[in-house]
């Protein structure tokens, strides 16, 4: 039996992240760890390359993200047409099952470990039925490790992902891992990790990122872990918050096992009651100095900032831009807030008639796609687009980053691989008119 899993993007589109090597795929590894042995399996991520016309396959499993859905529904109504059937699942199969059942054999709703076995066995039978319902959320105790043999080279040559929990206890509202993956906390076995930890050194890979919500949030979990990623050599990266500030001896810990550098969600320097995660940094005089207590500690930052919130005015652009400078941000990664279906964020601006539209494909935190309270749709994003393009300047990148600091090379590399897209992605959405109304009135300067 062959089967084909796809990570679908539409051909020619640009999002920021867009890299020469791409992020290794975890949720379709996974995934495919679960199917017998005497299946042929076949991955295709179309950030590496398209699915070409009507691959061969028995079996056709489509994830399905809000941004690439609608070039997953095509793919699956290709395939359907040859009579082959398709299984759509992922986030947005999750949260709208009776738009994706109209394009699928079958729709997996929640997380598919658990209902594989039974999806599987009725695949065999020739009796697939419509929806797969998840009725309670995945063990990760028992859980095989995910199939990184699958994945195209460029996935494999720099990085390599792991995760070591799944849910996230936070309720942020423009979030939707909760809804998914649940609150509670799930931990993998440290067994497990370090059998995939020992795949990763095989392909040879010199990074890894941890894709956890928090990583940090259990540290004593966390040291034993980060023991195994100095004991198998692994410069590594992964969420936290800024929390990690307050623990001197963590943050030395952290330092030991090769930390090359925390993503943390700013996502707005004010309104600091909205995020549970850094609640307490009330402003962002606090803020700065917790970013540099970290950076003291020689572990660089990726930071998150997100424009669009309630009382965002043209004003925030630059000073994002300024924050990020001043603070040394290693990489920056700027976003325009997205209700995304599913979330506590959608289902208010739904009911308060703000939603633009149901394009999905600008449902890809690069578009405006609803009614800001604050500016206009048309400012909110020119000022991203502004915001792109600054952080995104060779000069600024270099004005940015020290070269006394550890890990500096990476940094440099990290930032000039993205910014080709990130221009790409400015220029999409240029208008030189608001800009010229924005400087006038002295935002998206800096």
């Amino acid at each position: 039996m062959k089967v084909l899993l796809v990570f679908p993007r539409e051909p020619g589109t640009c999002v920021s992240n867009d890299s020469v090597l791409p992020f290794p795929l975890l949720g379709l590894t996974q995934l495919a760890a679960t199917f017998p042995d005497h299946y042929e399996l076949k991955l295709v991520d179309e950030s590496v390359r398209p699915v070409r016309a009507v691959e061969p396959a028995d079996l056709v499993c489509i994830t399905t993200m809000t941004a690439t859905v609608k070039r997953a529904y095509a793919l699956a109504d290709r395939f359907l047409a040859h009579d082959i059937p398709v299984v759509l699942g992922g986030a947005h199969a999750t949260v709208l099952p009776d738009e994706a059942a109209r394009h699928a054999t079958s729709v997996v709703v929640g997380e598919a470990e658990n209902v594989m076995p039974q999806l599987i066995e009725d695949f065999e039978q020739g009796r697939l039925a419509r929806r797969y319902q998840a009725d309670a959320f995945t063990s990760l105790v028992e859980m095989p490790a995910p199939r990184v043999d699958l994945l195209n080279w460029r996935h494999r040559f720099f990085l390599s992902s792991l995760q070591t929990s799944r849910g996230c206890p936070n309720s942020c509202n423009f979030c939707s891992v909760p809804a998914i993956f649940g609150r509670r906390l799930r931990l993998k076995p440290i067994d497990t990790i370090k059998a995939e930890l020992e795949a990763a050194a095989r392909h040879g890979s010199r990074y890894l990122f941890v894709v956890d919500d928090n990583f940090t949030a259990n540290r004593q979990r966390a040291r034993e872990i980060m023991d195994l990623f100095s004991f198998y050599k692994m410069r590594w990266m992964g969420f936290s918050t800024l929390a990690m500030a307050e623990d001197g001896e963590f943050l030395d810990a952290l330092r030991r096992s090769n930390c090359v550098s925390l993503f943390v969600g700013f996502e707005s320097l004010h309104q600091r009651d909205n995020f549970i995660k850094n609640k307490k940094y009330a402003d962002p005089a606090a803020v700065s100095h917790a970013v540099k207590i970290i950076h003291e500690a020689g572990i660089g930052i990726q930071g998150s900032f997100i424009f669009g919130f309630e009382h965002d005015t043209p004003e925030v652009f630059g000073e994002v831009a300024a924050f990020i400078q001043e603070n040394e941000i290693e990489v920056p990664n700027v976003n325009i807030l997205t209700p995304f279906p599913g979330t506590t964020l959608y289902a208010d601006m739904e009911k308060q008639g703000r939603i633009l539209h149901h394009d999905w494909d600008r449902y890809d935190m690069n578009h405006v796609v609803y009614q800001p309270r604050s500016m206009t749709v048309e400012e909110l994003q020119q000022g991203y687009a502004w915001t792109l393009k600054y952080l995104a300047s060779p000069t600024v990148i270099l004005k940015r980053l020290s070269w006394r600091r550890p890990y500096y090379p990476y940094f440099l590399m990290a930032n000039f691989s993205l910014h080709r897209a990130l221009t790409k992605l400015a220029k999409s959405g240029w208008n030189r008119d608001i800009q010229k109304s924005l400087e006038s009135r002295g935002a998206c300067l800096c």
